[in-house]
């Protein structure tokens, strides 16, 4: 019996042992050590190593997570080398926003403060390699010893998930994790600049909201990874809490809007929109608030964050369930935004909300999966912006072709209007006034050469000015002869207009000629008016390229060319050219050294 009860003594013990101590095992590169983990919760704050050593220690059950952590956290690990040599681990802890952290190394001879760190100590060096903190450890030949570790991270939730690592284990993990890191950051940047850019150049507000949204993501996966201390030695103030709260009511504030933006999730829930965005702007209040450092260290930081996250859930999971229901209906974009939307919960949800509630096994990878997530939603939203953009700049390209076609059939009307009231009064002078001043010639008396001179001249006049405003219906060789008879009739003792004809074409277009002959006159009609020029000369040049153009030359005094919108004549040119698909250059200053016009038409 006795025999029996040593037996029985003994199995106890080594099963005691197994479950306290981790036997550390060569083999293996990775360990995670919940499950040797012992916690004390220190309700004064002020507790020093030798202190603790002399509490009661309990069996840290569940996962390592302390979500209401108003106290400092202690944990204890014992680690037993088996082997004849002196073993190099080292203890992972892959969470950067960690105020303090104190670890040391008991054994039965000393106690030895291995490292000491967190947020609001000063780094060697500001580059950091890893999101976590390693802690290098020494264990001697068949050595126990109790690895200790103080987290003093008050009014935050905390998890102090910590792992025991070979030194190959570690540098591979670093490696991933900086490449991703840098991965992510070449993304973000990618995508906030990309975004910014594109709206600044067609103001869509959709990628406005995109900006917003992927500026929040950034700041508060930077606050978790320790960006922060890429610039800073040290954050005494916890001003990383900031930048994850700004990132977090950016996120919140944007999400909504930008998903609203490529599918109509507010129309049919126009009030619990609204209440939404009241739990939101709430956030704001709190966020100002917590600008204060000393609000920032007191217990209302703690109420702050289970605001920001219970407010963050509730809106995450709101714009899950609106997708839904805008599937169901078919909205425009509504199921591949749902599919991928789902798809980035599902990975934030399965990485991150799990191993907090100790369903799944946590990793020293344990940002990565937001890291993925968000490389994800940057690559798979961008693609759908890009297909959103294409049917944006398609409808605005098809809405300018309207404009300018309806712009084409104002300039149309407008000159038909202008060709019907210049033929309706060449008509009535020709028709009434032309043919009351010859009767009025008849019924003079022949002997007052005075009078009979100036009614002769009057009906000339009549007859130039109505030729001049009936439309000619005139093509190929009689344009020229037109062309010839116009500058004939706008020649006088102080300007002689000049008119040549070079390669000129066959143009059997009566439409086209009316309107080079219209343009003509206008040039014509303001070198009399406004040029003072003693000389004009209009050159009608023919090219291979079945196009014609136009060249008018005159010594007079020029104008501001800056000033040419306000020109009525230059604008009917301008209408016509239009009408016409051509061009027009104008050289000239008020400096009187003449003008120089260049009109190009394609026939």
């Amino acid at each position: 019996m006795k025999q029996l009860l040593i037996v029985l003594f003994f199995i106890q013990s080594i099963y005691s042992f197994a479950e306290e101590t981790y036997v550390i095992d060569n083999t293996v590169q990775q360990v995670n050590l919940k499950n040797y983990c012992y916690h004390y919760e220190d309700t004064t704050n002020n507790l020093s190593i030798n202190e603790v050593l002399k509490q009661d220690w309990a069996k840290l059950k569940g996962v390592t997570t302390f979500a209401t952590n108003k106290y400092v956290q202690w944990t204890r690990y014992e680690l037993y080398n088996p082997y004849k040599i002196q073993l190099h681990r080292i203890l992972f802890i892959p969470y950067h926003h960690i105020h303090e952290i104190d670890a040391y190394l008991v054994t039965d001879s000393s106690i030895i403060n291995i490292s000491s760190t967190g947020i609001k100590r000063p780094f060697s060096n500001k580059h950091i390699k890893s999101i976590g903190y390693p802690i290098r450890i020494n264990i001697k030949p068949g050595q126990t010893a109790s690895i200790i570790i103080r987290f003093k991270h008050l009014y935050r939730p905390l998890r102090t998930t910590t792992f025991l690592l070979s030194e190959e284990e570690v540098d591979k993990i670093m490696l991933i994790n900086n490449s991703l890191v840098w991965f992510w950051r070449g993304m973000f940047l990618f995508a906030v600049f990309i975004s910014l850019i594109i709206y600044c150049s067609v103001r869509l507000i959709l990628f406005l909201y995109y900006f917003l949204l992927n500026l929040g993501i950034g700041l508060f996966i930077a606050s978790q990874l320790g960006d922060y201390f890429l610039f800073f030695n040290t954050d005494t103030t916890d001003f990383t809490s900031v930048i994850d709260f700004t990132g977090t009511i950016l996120i919140n504030l944007f999400l909504p809007l930008f998903l609203n933006a490529l599918t109509p999730i507010k129309e049919r829930n126009k009030s619990l929109w609204k209440w939404m965005y009241y739990f939101i702007y709430f956030m704001i209040v709190i966020y100002i608030v917590n600008l204060i450092p000393s609000i920032r260290s007191s217990s209302i930081m703690l109420y702050s964050h289970f605001y920001l996250m219970f407010v963050s859930g509730l809106v995450f999971l709101l714009q899950l369930i609106l997708l839904l229901k805008s599937s169901i209906y078919r909205d425009k974009n509504a199921i591949p935004l749902f599919i991928i939307y789902a798809i980035y919960i599902s990975i934030v949800f399965i990485d991150i909300i799990l191993p907090n509630m100790g369903i799944v096994a946590d990793s020293p990878y344990v940002h990565n999966s937001l890291l993925i997530a968000s490389i994800f939603e940057i690559f798979s939203f961008m693609v759908l912006m890009a297909m959103e953009s294409l049917v944006v700049f398609k409808e605005r390209s098809e809405l300018l072709n309207k404009q300018q076609e309806h712009q084409e059939e104002i300039i149309v009307s407008m000159v038909k209007g202008q060709e019907l009231e210049r033929n309706r009064a060449g008509r009535e002078l020709h028709d009434s006034i032309g043919a009351n001043m010859a009767i009025i010639k008849q019924l003079i008396d022949k002997g007052n050469d005075e009078l009979y001179k100036i009614v002769s001249q009057t009906i000339e006049s009549v007859r130039n000015l109505s030729h001049g405003l009936i439309t000619p219906q005139v093509k190929n060789d009689e344009f020229i002869d037109e062309m010839k008879e116009l500058c004939f009739l706008f020649t006088s003792d102080e300007t002689e207009i000049h008119c040549y004809f070079h390669n000129w074409p066959q143009i059997d277009d009566a439409e086209i000629t009316t309107h080079l002959y219209r343009i003509t006159q206008e040039l014509l009609q303001n070198a009399i008016k406004h040029s003072n020029a003693k000389n004009v000369h209009l050159q009608f040049i023919g090219d291979n390229k079945q196009g014609i153009n136009l060249i008018y030359e005159d010594d007079g005094s020029g104008f501001n060319i800056k000033n040419k919108g306000k020109g009525q004549g230059l604008k009917n040119i301008e209408n016509r050219l239009t009408l016409l698909n051509g061009n027009m250059q104008i050289d000239t200053s008020k400096n009187g050294k003449g003008c120089t016009i260049v009109i190009e038409v394609e026939l």
